[in-house]
């Protein structure tokens, strides 16, 4: 057979996967590029599309699945090398992951790009988690929401707060609101910390590893609450940057 009728000789089955295989991810590659760019350059912030979806734990997520799957392909191609180059080019397969996925965790936990900026600023709890429980962390602070209640028309709301880094001063801004069921504002007016009672703005202490309950009390409502659509907590960081994390849906006892 002449090196011409090589050329035109029909791929085998294996030939055809590993050609559909590096050009899936070539074609993932060139699309994840193009996004990173977008919303790192072009358009800070995707929400302006309407792509609520698009967050920067999504995006993280994401390029690591595309790491791993293009390491998959790369050592499917590589399988009938010599045993010296093979053995080599998995060395440089997997210090480039292991750089790459070093990368990606910092990214993960403090993103640098624009809107994963913003976006990490204002955290949304929309459901308990696998544990049933509703909590998030924030600058470093674990807070749980442990639920709310109705004293007469006062409605109250308790959270675990724990530190999980150094010792630290902590206070809830006064632009903590609680929403009545057609989204009137209540203003938070005073604070429980353990057994004791202070003003809205007051700071106190969270003690490394130490669980302190903390007690919000808002402004009466007109009607007795049988839920509220959103709880919204204000406070700022060590930094003196202003932190949101926003409860939904809940039900009061």
């Amino acid at each position: 057979m002449t090196p011409s009728q090589d050329l035109t000789a029909p791929l085998s089955r294996t030939q055809k996967f590993t050609t559909l295989i590096t050009r899936g991810m070539a074609g993932l590659g060139v699309l994840l590029g193009a996004m990173w760019a977008l919303i790192t350059y072009a358009v800070p912030d995707p929400s302006v599309f309407g792509l609520s979806f698009i967050s920067w734990k999504n995006v993280v997520l994401l390029v690591s699945t595309f790491m791993f799957l293009g390491a998959v392909s790369i050592q499917w191609q590589i399988r009938h090398f010599t045993p010296l180059l093979r053995g080599s080019l998995q060395f440089l397969i997997i210090a480039g992951m292991s750089f790459g996925f070093f990368i990606l965790g910092t990214e993960y936990a403090k993103p640098s790009f624009e809107f994963a900026k913003l976006q990490a600023k204002i955290v949304e709890n929309e459901g308990s988690n696998l544990l049933g429980k509703r909590l998030e962390v924030l600058d470093n602070v674990r807070i749980e929401l442990d639920g709310c209640e109705n004293i007469g028309r006062l409605p109250t709301c308790t959270f675990e707060l724990t530190n999980l880094n150094v010792d630290r001063s902590f206070r809830f801004d006064e632009s903590t609101r609680l929403f009545d069921e057609s989204g009137g504002p209540l203003k938070f007016e005073s604070i429980r910390v353990g057994q004791v009672e202070d003003r809205p703005w007051a700071r106190f202490q969270l003690i490394r590893n130490l669980p302190t309950r903390v007690t919000l009390n808002f402004q009466q409502s007109n009607d007795k609450l049988t839920k509220t659509p959103a709880i919204k907590l204000v406070f700022k960081d060590l930094n003196d940057e202003p932190l949101t994390l926003k409860f939904s849906e809940i039900d009061m006892r």
